[in-house]
């Protein structure tokens, strides 16, 4: 989903600052089809140079003019929109994470800047913070992908009673076996891997920590029905069948 929002960051960056925002509406509360900040039209230097600037692809001289932009509008959030979003495509999280927040506290409406603050937090590390922006997300959007980030922050902080009944949850919501998630299967390989999929290796993983090895194993079972080429289950499954099996001196 990373990469997903980094490419839709990238293409609304160059019409952002001429863009209206058709997301007040309410009739499309789902972040993966966002509008771009609400910018209007301006014949203003800064605009000129951060357009010029996006073109030639030098996004801390487009960040700089929409600084100075949100100086002479300090009213204006879809600077400060911009700003997170130029912050996100270049993964400062950080600053990311404190504009978003900043912008959050004026419009709470904004579900992509929303998401950018959950994702700045979890790539931080801060997995109390992205989960509970994740919990709001998943409120207004009832997004299965949604409530599978939400669930891998709960295992992440041991809070696997809570993890349970959202894995539960996405494993019968039927969406969960065509949507899909991006998981690694090592240093510089992804797999593109259906979310219900994905949710029966947490469940597996959780009862491989609770020294349940053979609950564990039908769990990643189970996601290998779902997605048969699911690297990351298999090596899970290999990794159970190893302890298993004791050593030959």
């Amino acid at each position: 989903m990373k990469s997903k929002l980094l490419l839709i960051v990238l293409l609304v960056l160059t019409i952002a600052v001429n863009a209206q925002d058709k997301g007040k509406d309410g009739k499309d509360k789902n972040v993966k089809v966002e509008t771009t900040p609400t910018v209007k039209p301006s014949s203003d230097l800064e605009i000129k140079i951060y357009n010029t600037a996006l073109k030639y692809g030098d996004i801390e001289v487009a960040r700089t003019a929409m600084y100075s932009l949100l100086a002479k509008h300090p009213d204006s959030i879809s600077y400060l929109d911009t700003i997170a979003r130029l912050y996100f495509s270049a993964g400062n999280y950080v600053q990311c994470a404190l504009s978003s927040k900043d912008y959050l506290t004026k419009d709470t409406t904004n579900l992509f800047v929303r998401e950018m603050l959950a994702i700045s937090y979890s790539s931080l590390n801060k997995s109390k913070e992205a989960l509970e922006q994740y919990e709001i997300l998943h409120a207004s959007t009832k997004s299965v992908y949604h409530a599978y980030q939400i669930a891998v922050l709960q295992y992440v902080l041991k809070r696997y009673g809570e993890c349970e009944a959202t894995l539960a949850e996405i494993i019968a919501n039927p969406k969960s076996a065509d949507e899909k998630v991006s998981m690694s299967v090592d240093q510089n390989t992804t797999q593109q891997v259906p979310i219900k999929a994905a949710a029966y290796n947490i469940k597996g993983v959780m009862q491989k920590e609770l020294n349940k090895p053979d609950e564990a194993k039908v769990f990643f079972e189970e996601a290998i029905k779902v997605y048969p080429d699911f690297a990351l289950a298999k090596g899970n499954i290999e990794s159970l069948n190893k302890a298993k099996t004791p050593d030959k001196k």
